[in-house]
């Protein structure tokens, strides 16, 4: 019973200003007396209902509100909350109809237009949507909650110049109002607008540092700046605090996969999926796992759901066409690349796609439109500045205007290489020590165990050498499968073998047999899953190179294949191309020269404490210069029989995840080779670096 000081009317308006204090468990305390005393009271019912929502309680929220409902059917505030709630709830119907029934009872309630539209707009009716918040803004034209809806309704319809107007607006109007914040940030990240996205969203999180739709974007920021713990911890936060939120769940799942935890980024994924599995996004993000992972089947049937749930999703679009430049179907991919552009002319990623998939040539439209683009200037963020840069150096450098091509280059690198901490001395460190532990000797004492398959071919070199041709070549013969660039290697040699160690390389100078045999066969049996009835299956993992004894000591019989190629043109090639990840040394001229002489060196010491024949040594250019008589020598070297579709290996149709997919869909071509020299005077810092590696200077 209420405190006897108070009347019953007392005691609802004390409860009231209570719950606006969020004193709610002093409110419901209150609440639950009177409704002792009066079993019925609507409007302690109704308060009762929204303490509930607010403590996350939504069905007994909707229970109390409809008991209020019941007692007194004609308040309209009643069914403007019950509205909301039930929308949140997906209980759409219920929620529109007590919409409806809300701006019955009082029309010039400025809130109840305005949930009544946040229901339409979950319903996808846009216009009725708009309708009711511009009804709202009649009646109140500084009413927050409808300006960001009305900004949330044009993002939707994929007018984001219209969506950012309008959350401006809302966050104008009450500046305390962190929802219009929080998704003006995530517009602007979208945007690719990162110092103002940040702006906005460090204002909602100094309002509330636990509003998880702003921690969730603040995430997003980090993983476009690819400060992936930072991200992965935001993500988290906000997972935390709402455990069912897609956004994060789909953030987490990408940073992951950025941060290469591929499988934990397809459990996360999975979970998206569950939260919401008729969002084309979800299906989008799964398609460009399954992609990674190399199941290509898998993830045309996820972007295929995706475009069936949204047939206008440019991110499907631009996922499948990269899927088919991968699987060697460029027509296809152009065709979807343009879809995209249709759909939105100033697409710049479509543009930058259409760019990759073939050769440049004058007046090119998608050329022209990337130049108007580049004249913004300051006004781009970093991230469009280097797709920016590494596109136009492609396309100057298709033309010939290599004066233009290579500043393009270096402006891309400069953006890049300030992203990240990479260490040339630690590099060469790690270099050194594996030669000091790989000495002739260990290898000799750890000699004779392993797995004795001879499933594995391992083709590596530095990136860009020519690794992707060579296994197209390969697995062009009917008796390969090419699995492309395999972490499963690397990530074996990295593991614990003794409590004195944790790090690579140092963790392997405690190798034993028994510790090979294991290794090995986990190697062959995760290759094996690949493809089941192959008689070999190629890795192409480039950096392998750093562990070609323990391959020659787990996998005694495997085949090694090490690719060369003109150190100029393979560190230019580099340097030239944006990788999809790591290859963190190929981002400034001196460093790349340190690393690939560094490379260079560690081969020689592999040539010398390895027995004669322990790995083969192939020339890119002799490739190019004799293709039947270097295919045949690769097939000789690997135990097949000569077939002749290894002359025709840009027919074979399988997938190709690296920085060559497109050249390999070609015939040989001579043009890379000493490539180098139509950008000699830019290279300074690289000569200077590789020394006596460079050829007929």
């Amino acid at each position: 019973m209420p405190p006897t000081t108070l009347t019953i009317d007392q005691a609802m308006a004390l409860a009231a200003q209570l719950q606006t204090q969020n004193r709610l468990q002093e409110a419901e305390h209150l609440l639950r007396q009177i409704l002792q005393q009066q079993p019925n009271h609507p409007f302690a019912l109704h308060l009762l209902g929204v303490i509930a929502h607010q403590c996350g309680k939504q069905v007994l929220a909707v229970e109390l509100i409809q008991h209020a409902i019941a007692a007194k059917g004609d308040v309209s505030l009643f069914h403007a909350n019950l509205c909301e709630i039930s929308r949140q709830l997906k209980q759409l119907d219920q929620a529109i109809a007590h919409g409806i029934r809300a701006v019955e009872l009082e029309p010039r309630m400025a809130m109840a237009h305005s949930n009544l539209g946040i229901a339409y707009f979950d319903r996808k009716d846009y216009d009725k949507a708009e309708a009711c918040q511009q009804r709202a803004l009649a009646i109140d034209p500084n009413f927050a909650p409808s300006l960001n809806n009305l900004g949330s309704i044009w993002r939707e319809r994929k007018n984001n110049e219209n969506a950012l107007a309008w959350y401006r607006k809302a966050a104008a109007a009450n500046p305390n109002y962190l929802e219009p914040l929080s998704n003006l940030g995530a517009l602007l990240l979208e945007e690719d607008s990162i110092p103002e996205a940040t702006e906005a969203l460090e204002k909602a999180l100094k309002l509330n540092p636990n509003f998880a739709e702003a921690v969730c974007n603040m995430g997003g920021v980090h993983l476009a700046l690819e400060q992936y713990d930072a991200a992965l911890a935001k993500f988290r936060r906000a997972l935390e605090l709402r455990p069912e939120y897609l956004e994060a769940q789909m953030g987490l799942a990408k940073t992951l996969q950025a941060s290469d935890s591929l499988d934990e980024a397809e459990k996360a994924a999975l979970r998206a999926l569950r939260i919401d599995g008729n969002n084309p996004k979800t299906h989008v993000l799964m398609g460009s796992i399954h992609t990674e992972a190399s199941r290509p089947e898998q993830a045309e049937a996820e972007f295929d759901r995706a475009l069936a749930l949204d047939p206008n999703s440019d991110e499907a679009l631009l996922g499948l066409g990269h899927l088919c430049v991968e699987n060697g179907e460029l027509e296809r991919a152009e065709e979807l690349f343009r879809r995209a552009l249709a759909l939105k002319p100033d697409n710049v990623p479509a543009r930058i796609q259409l760019i990759q998939t073939a050769k440049v040539k004058p007046g090119d439209e998608n050329f022209a439109a990337l130049l108007e683009l580049q004249q913004g200037g300051d006004q781009l963020s970093d991230n469009r500045k280097l797709s920016l840069h590494f596109a136009l150096g492609k396309c100057y450098d298709d033309t010939k205007d290599y004066d233009k091509a290579f500043p393009n280059y270096l402006a891309g690198c400069k953006i890049k290489r300030a992203r990240f901490d990479y260490q040339p001395d630690a590099s060469a460190r790690q270099f050194a020590e594996l030669a000091e532990i790989f000495s002739k000797d260990y290898i000799d004492k750890l000699r004779g165990s392993g797995n004795p398959s001879d499933l594995p071919i391992f083709v590596l070199g530095m990136p860009r050498s020519g690794t992707t041709l060579t296994e197209q070549i390969i697995a062009s013969h009917p008796e390969v499968y090419g699995a492309g660039e395999l972490p499963d290697l690397l990530r074996v040699a990295h593991r614990k073998t003794d409590p004195k160690t944790t790090t690579f390389p140092d963790n392997l100078r405690y190798l034993d047999q028994s510790t090979l045999s294991a290794w090995g066969n986990e190697y062959v049996a995760g290759l094996r899953t690949r493809a089941p009835d192959a008689k070999h299956i190629t890795d192409k993992m480039p950096a392998n190179f750093l562990a070609v004894p323990l391959i020659h000591l787990m996998l005694p019989n495997a085949k090694i294949i090490h690719v060369n190629r003109n150190p100029v043109d393979t560190c230019v090639s580099c340097f030239t191309r944006l990788f999809h990840r790591k290859q963190e040394h190929t981002y400034d001229l001196a460093e790349l020269g340190r690393y690939y002489a560094d490379y260079a060196r560690m081969m020689d010491h592999w040539r010398k404490v390895l027995p004669r024949g322990a790995f083969l040594d192939i020339v890119y250019e002799d490739i190019v210069a004799d293709q039947e008589g270097q295919a045949r020598r690769l097939l000789d070297y690997c135990g097949l029989e000569w077939d002749a579709a290894c002359l025709d290996f840009h027919k074979t149709k399988r997938q190709v995840r690296t920085a060559s997919v497109t050249q390999v869909r070609q015939p040989i071509y001579t043009s890379s080779v000493e490539r180098w020299r139509k950008y000699e005077k830019f290279l300074g810092p690289l000569l200077d670096e590789l020394g006596d590696l460079v050829p007929n200077r």
